[in-house]
């Protein structure tokens, strides 16, 4: 409509309106009359893409409503509607104003496949490759719309607009057999080729081993999304427990007031979406990320059931990406990092032996012993972890052509310090070695980032440290780091580095003239905490370089002949500390004469699991040969009678109300009262410093329940002595 004929309507209009003012009810005006409609009946959208259905003349008070008639399409409150399947649907689209429905009608929407050469589409016949960021970029339709004629002189075309197609920020389909920035979150995840939801797909990703219903898969948001953004989130589950159970999509995240929050990605979701047994159900919906302090990230769980596996595949993310500069390292300041790395080489007659006992192909082990930096946590996959990289890298660079004879353990448990390390160091590094071996040729340390505010205050670190080399084992030091260059514990302990003149590996050292250039936090971190794939092959090129340097350089004579008559830095303490447990058989040392499970009869099936392989096991638990008294357990207390000096008791931190005090007595007289619940606890074991004498006694140790906790839980994982 051309403007002269605007301004006649509306001169029309005015007349109208002035001869029509004289009759009562006139002010209403002809807009406000209109009754909602479609703005169109019919959509085109393409697999994986979403448009918005438009209402004219929608009423300020009014609700609307839609309803999709199959599952080729998802339609949200708000009338956006996501294409999942090549077909047609359609919406049914229904005003609410003042408690009257009104049908206005039915949306068809047409699915069609994705176009080729499009960035984030895939042909359907394929599965959808795997990537973290896509960015779409819209089209214009083919051709104009508006008014056309033939004549030949020039006319004005009006060109529609089109939709901006939402931008895909992470999609991942799992058929690459990654699990791109996935990691367990409590129990573990891997890849699973048995059942996937992708079109013509092979994958997904299983979440197991859970013991606790928070239990599944989590992926850190910070990279991602932005805070005040929307964003869509997707993803496909199934779990085959023969009922339905519960599954949520949520994201966790530290408030401004560093407050841990929870906030389900569903809509009255914190139970989950119901899902039967046996089907794959979708799980979607929207969030305005919120204000945090840089941590955040989401995660799923089943809150129905704290054992059963259940799958995840087609995860997409829509929505603004955020602006991350980027950051590369020049083959120059890769080598400047590791340099730095390397804060000591230390006496070298002990790593030089190694290098050349793999030179030579005799069987060589490399044992690595830690928190989850050790374990590996956000490496993706777990086998990216800094301590495997390095040694697949040592068995490449001196051992037999293929590697063979160069073994290893990796003995990293999330959230540890060393006063548990020094309890299952013998459990977990020396009954692990290969036939034949009697101690690791190499054992790396990783507890300085852990180690904050242990009971032993270093002691059990040095007891490691000592332990290791009286066997004969090299030992190196590595000291992690935090965000913001937190190095927490290294100053302190890099003494016992220098007391035994040991190699020493600083991660702060190496990226400390780097850690503020642009991109490289993001470069080096995963999140706050621990590093990323990029970050875990720095670590392993500190690790190389060490031996690098050790092998060019003059052999040392041996600075450690006897160490029980050298004098410890701190303590010898916790110097060979050994483990008791419900497993411990009489007689395999005379020092333990008695053990009495009385009450704590029963096995907790919730003490945290590792992450990685545990004895060809994967999510194995922590400590299974527990001690757990139930509320109907009774009320006879566990006793055991053992000759030591030292004496470490770990019990269970949960944050379950069901977990009470126990009170603990040593030859009769009460020490103290172990308390199992802690409203941050996350199943994970506590170190109580029961006795450090000089010379070794025999005492009964006796474990019984609290006044008013009877009918509580209490687990005692195990106990160390000496």
């Amino acid at each position: 409509m051309g403007n002269k004929n605007r301004k006649k309507l509306l001169c029309h209009g005015l007349v109208l309106a002035l001869v029509c003012s004289t009759a009562a009810g006139a002010t209403v005006s002809d807009a406000a009359k209109k009754k909602a409609k479609l703005a169109k009946k019919s959509l085109t959208i393409q697999k994986g893409a979403s448009k918005k259905i438009k209402i004219k003349y929608k009423k300020k008070k009014a609700k609307y409503k839609f309803k999709a008639s199959n599952k080729k399409v998802k339609v949200y409150k708000s009338g956006k509607v996501k294409a999942l399947k090549i077909g047609k649907a359609k919406v049914t689209v229904k005003e609410v104003y003042k408690k009257k429905t009104r049908n206005l009608g039915k949306v068809t929407v047409k699915v069609t496949k994705k176009t080729a050469g499009k960035s984030g589409n895939n042909n359907s016949s394929q599965p959808p490759s795997n990537t973290n960021v896509v960015n779409t970029t819209p089209t214009a339709p083919n051709g104009g719309t508006g008014d056309n004629n033939n004549s030949s002189s020039p006319t004005a075309t009006a060109t529609a607009t089109p939709e901006p197609t939402p931008t895909i920020i992470y999609k991942n389909y799992f058929e690459d057999g990654d699990t791109n920035g996935f990691t367990g979150r409590g129990g573990s995840i891997e890849i699973s080729n048995s059942e996937n939801h992708t079109d013509g797909g092979m994958n997904s990703m299983l979440c197991t081993g859970r013991a606790a219903t928070w239990h599944g898969a989590s992926m850190d948001l910070s990279k991602l999304c932005e805070t005040g953004n929307v964003y869509q989130f997707s993803a496909w589950v199934k779990q085959d427990s023969g009922k339905s159970e519960g599954i949520a999509m949520k994201v966790q995240y530290n408030d401004l007031d560093g407050n841990t929050q929870y906030k389900s990605i569903i809509e009255n979701g914190d139970q989950g979406k119901t899902c039967a047994s046996g089907q794959w159900v979708e799980l979607s919906g929207e969030l305005k990320v919120p204000d945090n302090d840089g941590g955040i990230s989401m995660y799923f769980e089943c809150p129905t059931s704290d054992s059963i596996d259940f799958l995840i595949d087609d995860v997409v993310i829509i929505g603004k990406p955020v602006d991350n500069k980027s950051f590369t390292p020049s083959v120059e300041q890769s080598a400047q990092m590791a340099q730095a790395g390397l804060y000591s080489s230390g006496n070298n007659a002990r790593l030089k032996k190694v290098i050349q006992k793999a030179r030579d192909g005799e069987d060589v082990t490399l044992a690595y012993i830690g928190g989850s930096i050790t374990e590996g946590a956000l490496a993706s996959p777990n086998s990216k972890c800094y301590a495997q990289v390095s040694a697949t890298s040592f068995g490449k660079t001196y051992g037999k052509e293929d590697g063979s004879n160069v073994h290893f353990i990796n003995a990293g448990m999330s959230g540890t310090p060393s006063d548990i390390g020094v309890i299952r160091y013998q459990r977990d590094v020396l009954d692990r070695l290969p036939e034949g071996s009697t101690r690791p040729d190499i054992l790396f340390i990783e507890f300085a980032v852990n180690d904050s505010g242990c009971v032993t205050a270093g002691g059990a670190y040095e007891g490691l440290i000592r332990e290791a080399l009286k066997s004969g084992s090299a030992v190196v030091l590595i000291f992690s780091v935090f965000k913001p260059l937190n190095r927490v514990c290294e100053n302190d302990y890099r003494k016992y580095g220098q007391h035994y003149d040991l190699p020493m590996i600083s991660m702060g050292d190496a990226i400390k003239d780097f850690y503020k250039l642009e991109g490289f936090s993001d470069w080096y971190f995963g999140d706050n905490l621990h590093p990323n794939n990029k970050g875990y092959q720095l670590m392993s090129d500190c690790i190389m370089k060490l031996m690098d340097t050790v092998d060019k350089a003059t052999a040392q004579e041996d600075n450690i002949t006897d160490v029980d008559a050298m004098p410890a830095k701190k303590t010898s303490a916790y110097q060979g500390i050994k483990m008791i447990d419900a497993a411990t058989e009489l007689g395999a040392d005379t020092a333990i004469t008695s053990i009495e499970a009385g009450s704590f009869n029963a096995k907790d099936g919730a003490t945290g699991n590792f992450q990685y392989e545990y004895n060809g096991a994967k999510s194995a638990p922590w400590f299974p040969n527990n001690w757990m008294h139930k509320k109907d357990s009774g009320s006879d207390s566990l006793k055991v009678k053992v000759k030591c000096k030292t004496l470490m008791l770990m019990y269970k931190q949960s944050s379950s109300t069901a977990f009470g005090s126990a009170d603990l007595y040593i030859d009769g007289e009460k020490k103290a009262t172990l308390n199992c619940y802690d409203k941050s606890g996350w199943n994970n074991g506590k170190v109580y410093l029961a006795l450090t004498e000089e010379t070794a006694a025999d005492h009964e140790i006796e474990l019984k329940m609290a006044d008013g906790n009877e009918s509580k839980n209490f687990t005692m994982l195990a106990m160390g002595y000496k």
